[in-house]
């Protein structure tokens, strides 16, 4: 029998590696985009392993998938743990996958030790949480918690021109359940980090307190099309030259904001497209964070601004838009006092930080008490190939995972 500490850490660690053999790629990564087959795959596992742990599955409207393990008093609300199985074009072998299989871990734990807690423990693998492939992200636990229509998630398409549910059919999880209205005790989800200062300070485990203000802006470019070898270079309009002016204004902006904000332009898409023709339209997107209101706000302004004189400059049409704002979310502190005594306990160095990307966890505030636990990357590195978590440290969070979820899901 196992201790209370215990997770099989080896296991844990063949999981995160067998998982992200499904759509290995050469630089050492992982390419599930949501709803590929990739995906189907990766989800097929996860299913798998939950059943062989005894494990009830069932799949929502929207595909989220929930692992149950049943508690001893059936009535009360579920401690969910949970994050995504998704990936970046290409990602990692650790972003959101490790959240869901430390899940696994936790209830394999509670099965070695004999323990039976009072609330049932489901373990989520919520859909399209990237957003690398069907826009927004962080959807599936977006619609779970009543912020996004599923009719209108369903109607997405990628840029090939799929549609959302017909992917998510194709690939068989199209649910029969309802996506939400039901209650959740509280929500937890392991992450690495992202970033380096976990790294740079040696802690292990950070507790999250807050997300950052966010938005993403739209700018379209508009010229005039006409042949790259005989239009005379006094008189050509091209969008693609105004996009080049305006990707490295964008990137300064960022760069003066750091540490506090940072942007960066992270799409383009030029028509025609083609070497003998001067572009006639060219679009970028940008995505901007900023740990305070007013910072966010200065960004997008800049951005506008440097828009309307590079316009001027070239005579071209420069249309900016923003959207997809996100506010600044304050998580629970008593979860996250919560995590720093369990680290405590473990024995691992804590620290408290904030979250400058969007989680599922986000999403689940509006519905619960949620708690985001942090382990260090290597560099800091994510949304790569290179992405890394050491599996000490892997091991780790899934401890700490266990700790706090035996705490929570013997509440009453």
């Amino acid at each position: 029998m196992t201790t209370l500490s215990d997770i099989n850490a080896e296991r844990l660690w063949a999981d995160i590696m067998t998982m992200g053999a499904i759509g290995a790629t050469e630089g050492g990564g992982s390419f599930r985009p949501a709803l590929s087959d990739a995906d189907r795959e990766g989800r097929n596992l996860f299913r798998y392993w939950a059943q062989e742990a005894g494990l009830a599955v069932t799949v929502d409207a929207i595909g989220n998938m929930f692992a149950r393990r049943e508690g001893s008093d059936p009535s009360l609300a579920p401690l969910v743990i949970g994050s995504h199985l998704d990936t970046q074009m290409p990602g990692g072998k650790f972003d959101g996958v490790l959240g869901v299989l430390a899940g696994l871990a936790v209830i394999r734990a509670l099965d070695a030790a004999g323990i039976v807690t009072r609330r049932a423990i489901e373990i989520a693998n919520f859909t399209n949480e990237e957003g690398a492939r069907f826009q927004p992200g962080v959807m599936g636990s977006g619609i779970f918690a009543g912020l996004l229509p599923l009719d209108e998630a369903l109607s997405r398409k990628d840029d090939g021109g799929a549609m959302l549910g017909d992917e998510l059919a194709r690939i068989g999880y199209a649910g029969s359940l309802p996506v939400g209205g039901r209650p959740i005790h509280k929500y937890l989800e392991l992450h690495i980090e992202q970033g380096p200062e976990m790294e740079k300070s040696g802690a292990v485990i950070a507790a999250v307190s807050n997300s950052s203000w966010g938005c993403s802006g739209f700018i379209d470019i508009k010229g005039e099309n006409g042949h790259s070898q005989t239009a005379a270079m006094s008189t050509r309009r091209n969008s693609l030259v105004a996009a080049a002016k305006l990707i490295l204004e964008i990137e300064a902006i960022g760069a003066e904001n750091e540490p506090d904000g940072m942007v960066s332009a992270t799409v383009i898409r030029n028509w025609p497209n083609n070497r003998v023709n001067i572009p006639h339209l060219t679009k970028l997107s940008y995505v901007a964070v900023h740990s305070t209101d007013e910072g966010r706000a200065r960004i997008v302004e800049r951005i506008e601004a440097a828009a309307r004189r590079i316009a001027e400059e070239t005579g071209l049409v420069i249309d900016a838009t923003t959207s997809h704002y996100r506010q600044r979310l304050d998580l629970s502190p008593d979860l996250s006092a919560q995590v720093l005594a369990v680290a405590g306990r473990l024995g691992y160095p804590s620290m408290m930080l904030p979250t400058l990307t969007s989680h599922d966890a986000l999403s689940m505030h509006h519905l619960c008490p949620t708690a985001i636990i942090f382990v260090p990357c290597r560099g800091g590195i994510s949304h790569s190939e290179q992405e890394w978590c050491y599996p000490e440290h892997a091991a780790a969070g899934a401890r700490a995972c266990w700790k706090w979820a035996l705490i929570s899901a013997n509440e009453a």
